[in-house]
């Protein structure tokens, strides 16, 4: 799969109305770490798409209760993936 290093994503971006190549990216990392990592806690990554000038977050919910537990910006889930990537790449 592989997410490409942060440095190709404009961090501007999070100010700004969302780059495709940005969202394109934060939807493969929420695909594989709600499979890899939240799921089985209960928890799950959803997406929340920012409206005007205000930019997409994604929320960290229990699966149960419907509960936002944590906001996170897309950046920081980008973060996540990539330190997963790295974690699978050295167990290899």
């Amino acid at each position: 799969m592989g997410i490409g290093p942060l440095s190709r994503i404009s961090m501007s971006a999070a100010g700004a109305p969302e780059s495709t190549e940005l969202m394109r990216e934060l939807v493969i990392a929420l695909r594989e770490l709600n499979r890899q990592e939240f799921q089985e806690r209960g928890r799950e990554l959803k997406l929340r798409r920012g409206v005007g000038k205000r930019p997409a977050m994604v929320d960290l919910v229990d699966l149960e209760t419907g509960e936002i537990l944590d906001e996170l910006p897309p950046e920081q889930v980008l973060r996540m993936m990539e330190e997963l990537e790295k974690e699978r790449d050295e167990e290899a």
